[in-house]
Formats: C-alpha cells, structure tokens, sequence
C-alpha cells in the first residue's frame, strides 16, 4: 500500500528524478552554487577548526577532498567539505539558511565515489534544493527566533535528497533515508560565532551520505517522519505553526531555484548584516567621510537578525562574522568587510573597537516574505560631529541577492580570490573545469583536484 503525505511526496519526487525534465535555467543556477561553494570551501581550508578536523579523518579510497588534499570516505570528505565551506560564513543563503554548504560537499563526494556524469550531479542539487525549498516554505517563522540551526536542520533533508537521488534509490529506500534524516537533524544557534557552528553544517553533509547508505543496506524508518505530530518539522517550528499536512504540489511542477534562487555573499560574514555593510559602505564612500567624523550609526533590522549579530563587542574573527557593530566600524574604515577584516588582530585593534559604541540598532517588525527571519528592509542613518545626517533610505536586497544577482565576471573573482586565500596555485584551472563539469570527458578526480600550498 502506497504511503501519503510529506516524507512520500519527497521520496517519490526523488525516485523520479533520473527521469524529470528539468528547465535549462535550474542547472546553471546549480553550476553557479558548485563554483561559489567550492570557491568558500578553498578558502576556509587553512581554518583552525579544519586543520583540528583533519586529524580525525582516516585516509580512505572514495573521494578527494580539496579541503584537505587527500582522498577520504565520502563521508569524511562530505564533512570535511562542509566544515572548510562554512568555516567562514562565506556561503550562499536561501530559505532559512545555507543550502548549497550543505548540498555541494555531499554531492562532490559522493559524485567521485560513484563516478557519476557532471550533468546527475547537477540534476540532483536541484533536487536537493527544491527538498529543501518545500519544507523550509511551510515554516511561516524565523528559525533563528528559537535554539535549531536551520542550515543543519533542514539541510540534511535536502542533502538526503540529493544523494538519493544521485544514488537512484527507489521510493522506499529514498523514504527510509529521509525518516534517517529527520532523527539525524542537529544542531543549535548557541553555537554561532564557534567552530561548532560549520561543524553543523558538515555533519549535515555527511549525515546525508549515511543516511542513503543505511537504506540501502536495509534499516527502516518511519513512513511520516518529516510530518508526524511527532516529527521533525513540528519539533522544530518555533511557534508550532508549520504546515505539515498540505500536498506538495510545487515539487516538479515550480521550480522554487529559478523563482527564490541563491543569494551569493559579498562579504565572509552573517548574511543578516549584509545590507547594513552595503549602507555604511556606500553613504560613506559617496560622502568622503571619514570614520573620525562620525558620531552615531544607527541600523534598523529585524528581531531575528539582531539576535542572531548577537556579538555587540567580539574579542575573535569568528564572534566577529557574527557582530554587527564590527561589521559597521570595518566598512567605515577600511570600506569593505573581508577576510583582512576579520583576523583576531584586526577584530582587537582599538581604532576598531573605538567605533563598536557608535552603533546601535533599532527592530523592525516588517517581516520579508522572501527571507525568513530579516526584515522587509534594513536601514541605515549615519549622524556626524558636525550635526550631518545621512540616510540609506530603505535597503530591500544586498547587493549579491538573488533578485541583485552577481555577474558571472564577479563570481569568478570571488572564487579567485577564495582560491588565493586557500593557497590554490590554480584557481582559474580549477574555475575552468568547474565551468564545465557538466561536459563529457570530465573526470571528478580532474575536476576537483587542486595544486594547494600547505598551510601557513
């Protein structure tokens, strides 16, 4: 007998996938997660939480893990993976959280340890996301208003998904996967500003890799795991008001990547002080001001934002990534947040901490429709000794939002310059085979293979 509700429609939506047409539009925007997530994962490779990492994993014979230069199990190169591309809060956002963090270590992985064409890898990120779109669009509240890490959560379903998919499970064991899934799920916002916090993202990654491969071999779950009174989405709504019983119809029929997309990171930093970065930034520059003549720098935001920037006053680069207040004083002083901005040096010099108490914050309660947790739009207000006021105005998307999207030719230079942070000799090479992983002729072990310095 056939099962309903949530858990199946996912589960057949993924035993479907080798067949499903899929627009032309969706891969792109998968290429374009798989060049910007590799990119991040490079540059967090040298991280102090990676290096700690590495001691752990075994040598293996399943995949190469650029993160560390060495060929892993798929799982510990999935968690490697996601550990190096979260280590810097450089990655990309969409519905509540970090998708592709998750998606793309789990898929580069796994995609060598089957030797599977470019164009199923890409196939299944996009059925990993339109996963992760379906569940995370039935939670009408901010995650972050109460303790689950939504990119763990929700992303190790969708990984799941993927890797189902990209393994050709059938309905059954894709549905078994998926209950694994939901008690896998883990992870808390206690420990933002932590070496915990990427360590969420890649147990999410390598979870998914387990969970696929104990469904082949046979374990069993429940049917309605993701549903369930009892189940996952409602043990992690913040109000209980999710909505666990409606059909997924959009599944294969919308596809939620073309419409919501992925917002890329400018800068390596918690994407909820983006847009007061980009405020500062450009009332600055376009004033010539200079960080002496100001006296107050007020940003409206929303609740969720401001509690999870819940560093007022950081003593390292990674409580950094996760203040606003540093974020604020880095742009008026050096007119960019980016990886020289967030060193423990950088964070403790007093002309930096000199500028925390000139900003403060005000809550907006306009909820965005489109991005969980922020508000409809931020604002930024910059008061000077000399009695001036200057006023953003409402701020509605950063610059790198999927509704302000990056051009190839700055994706391209992110990932460049990620890749000289990371120490990669090569990065156009490997930017080229990225490109083109879709192409016959591509080998994973050529497409992800990269000449690295070792660490500093």
């Amino acid at each position: 007998m056939a099962e309903s509700g949530l858990t199946a429609a996912l589960a057949g939506f993924v035993a479907t996938a080798p067949a499903r047409a899929m627009p032309a539009g969706v891969i792109d925007s998968a290429r374009r997660a798989f060049v910007d997530t590799v990119g991040v994962m490079l540059a967090g490779r040298h991280e102090p939480v990676v290096s700690i990492l590495k001691t752990s994993c075994r040598d293996g014979d399943e995949a190469f893990a650029p993160a560390c230069e060495k060929r892993l199990s798929s799982q510990d190169a999935a968690l490697l993976g996601g550990v190096a591309g979260h280590a810097l809060d450089y990655d990309d956002v969409a519905v509540h959280g970090h998708p592709s963090v998750v998606l793309v270590p789990a898929l580069l992985a796994e995609a060598q340890r089957l030797g599977a064409p470019g164009r199923e890898v890409l196939r299944a990120y996009v059925i990993g996301y339109e996963t992760w779109a379906e569940i995370g669009a039935r939670e009408p509240d901010a995650y972050h208003l109460r303790s689950w890490h939504p990119t763990a959560m929700l992303g190790i379903v969708a990984a799941t998904a993927a890797a189902a998919a990209l393994n050709h499970l059938d309905e059954d064991q894709a549905r078994h996967a998926l209950a694994m899934a939901a008690s896998f799920a883990s992870g808390v916002i206690a420990n933002f500003g932590t070496h915990i916090k990427p360590l969420q993202a890649g147990r999410a990654a390598a979870g998914a890799i387990e969970a696929v491969r104990l469904a082949q071999a046979g374990i069993t779950g429940a049917p309605d795991a993701l549903e369930s009174r009892h189940g996952l989405l409602h043990g992690i709504s913040p109000r209980d008001d999710v909505d666990a019983q409606s059909p997924a119809r959009a599944l294969g029929v919308r596809w939620r990547l073309l419409e919501q997309g992925l917002s890329v990171k400018r800068y390596p930093v918690c994407y909820a002080s983006h847009r007061a970065i980009d405020g500062v930034i450009a009332l600055a520059k376009k004033a010539g001001l200079a960080p002496g003549e100001v006296r107050r720098v007020t940003v409206a935001l929303g609740t969720a934002q401001a509690q999870t920037l819940r560093h007022a006053r950081p003593l390292t680069g990674l409580e950094a990534k996760f203040s606003l207040h540093h974020n604020v004083a880095a742009a008026l002083l050096d007119g960019t947040v980016g990886f020289a901005q967030l060193t423990d040096d950088y964070v403790r010099r007093p002309e930096v901490t000199g500028l925390f108490d000139r900003t403060v914050t005000e809550i907006r309660n306009d909820e965005c429709p489109e991005q969980p947790g922020m508000a409809l739009f931020d604002r930024v207000v910059i008061e000077t000794v000399d009695g001036g006021r200057l006023d953003s105005g409402d701020i509605r998307y950063a610059r790198g939002h999927a509704r302000l999207p990056l051009t190839d030719d700055e994706l391209d230079d992110k990932f460049l310059d990620c890749a000289r942070h990371g120490g990669v000799d090569d990065g156009a090479g490997l930017l080229e085979r990225l490109r083109h992983m879709d192409e016959p002729g591509q080998t994973w072990n050529r497409v992800v293979r990269c000449d690295a310095h070792p660490a500093p």
